[in-house]
């Protein structure tokens, strides 16, 4: 679970967004109050007003300030007007991020019949990925393949339907060697009567493995640069490249990035990792402009591309800063809750972008606020991950997730 104030922070945001900002709900209502029964507004408890005795700035002499709550019937009026254009905008996002189109195109997603769908998943025995293992076993009838430089732990396999491939994602003869074995495996597979669990060709690819190490940027050596950049943004690049095609050929595809809020901002001690973030973000945004404007064909409206951006999780990495994330009131998030929000996006079979905790979308506006702004967000930032040192660390595999 993600820490939490003494407030219950995540019902309250789930109560406003679903009944306060519902559309759905107070336009009902408002049309009920303002023809129907007009009459019930006298009956409504509301606030009273309140008096302030506030001081003057220009003599000893106190100002009495009257503070008068909007009427019912103007708040309910604002509610519903809010609610209706946060609505639309997101009807908008996700018609955009789907071509303009109300239905997925070519063929349709198939989660509950056995076999019918293949997903990739990098960094999958540890983590964020192990989550989304588990729960696309338990939600879905899939094939699902795991490509991780660790063993499989031994709890994973007696998962149906899963195959684990070693493999090191900072080198592409290991990329190409495995994703290459994959794809003959499933072209034998589907030519012949087998009814084995082979997998088939490959529908949904999640870019999910990443490593992370905190240091300063005089402390950051050229090895680990180096590996940071290939597992985390260079994987991304040679995957998309050997499975793209195949999803093209078959008209269905769904390329999920995992990147970060680190995407927007740089952080203190984790340029790189930010870095690398932020080249995820901009290696999405490509991939959609080519699939949305034809580069490959009319066929690549057929394929999704997502992004998820997650905010502080928990890994070894912030353990020794974890209890400052906490007094500056930083949700933590688990691997549950980051690879909840991930199976049931993909799922939906909608291109996407995801923020976790939903409301983070608003960190994207820090490339867009004034720069005094923007940095007093980042010395914010700074003062949460102020004892991550050199000496902070994370273990350097394919799964060590930081996401921030």
């Amino acid at each position: 679970m993600a820490f939490q104030t003494k407030t219950n922070l995540p019902f309250l945001d789930t109560v406003v967004k679903h009944t306060l900002l519902s559309p759905y709900i107070t336009g009902p209502l408002l049309l009920y109050v303002t023809k129907l029964n007009p009459s019930i507004l006298d009956k409504i408890p509301w606030f009273p007003d309140i008096r302030l005795a506030l001081p003057s700035i220009f003599n000893n002499n106190s100002t009495i300030t009257l503070l008068r709550a909007a009427p019912p019937l103007k708040t309910l009026k604002w509610l519903f007007g809010i609610g209706l254009v946060m609505h639309v905008n997101r009807a908008l996002n996700r018609l955009a991020l789907n071509y303009w189109h109300l239905k997925k195109q070519g063929p349709a997603w198939d989660f509950q019949t056995e076999g019918k769908e293949t997903i990739i998943i990098t960094g999958g025995c540890s983590g964020f990925g192990r989550e989304m293992v588990k729960m696309f076993a338990a939600q879905t009838k899939s094939n699902i393949v795991v490509l991780d430089v660790q063993d499989l732990p031994d709890d994973m396999k007696s998962i149906a339907r899963l195959t684990y491939h070693q493999i090191d994602l900072s080198s592409n003869e290991s990329i190409n060697s495995t994703i290459t074995s994959l794809l003959s495996s499933s072209s034998s597979s589907s030519s012949s009567s087998s009814t084995t669990t082979t997998p088939t060709v490959p529908t949904v690819l999640i870019n999910n493995a990443g490593i992370a190490q905190a240091h300063t940027i005089l402390h950051t050596s050229d090895a680990f640069l180096d590996k940071i950049f290939r597992v985390n943004v260079l994987s991304h690049f040679t995957l998309i490249r050997l499975l793209l095609p195949s999803m093209l050929a078959n008209k269905k595809g769904h390329i999920v990035s995992l990147a970060s809020m680190a995407s927007y901002t740089g952080v203190a001690n984790l340029a790189d990792y930010a870095a690398t973030k932020a080249a995820v973000l901009a290696l999405h945004e490509s991939l959609v402009q080519e699939l949305a404007h034809n580069r490959y064909g009319p066929d690549g409206h057929c394929i999704q591309a997502s992004i998820v951006h997650p905010l502080w999780a928990r890994t070894p990495l912030i353990t020794s800063w974890e209890h400052e994330l906490t007094r500056a009131k930083q949700p933590v998030l688990s691997a549950e809750q980051v690879a909840s929000r991930v199976v049931g996006h993909v799922l939906q079979g909608r291109s996407g972008s995801v923020y976790i905790p939903e409301k983070q979308v608003m960190g994207a506006l820090l490339r867009v606020v004034p720069d005094w702004l923007a940095l007093a967000v980042r010395a914010g930032i700074h003062s949460a991950t102020a004892t991550a040192t050199a000496t902070a660390t994370a273990t350097e595999t394919e799964t060590t997730e930081l996401k921030s």
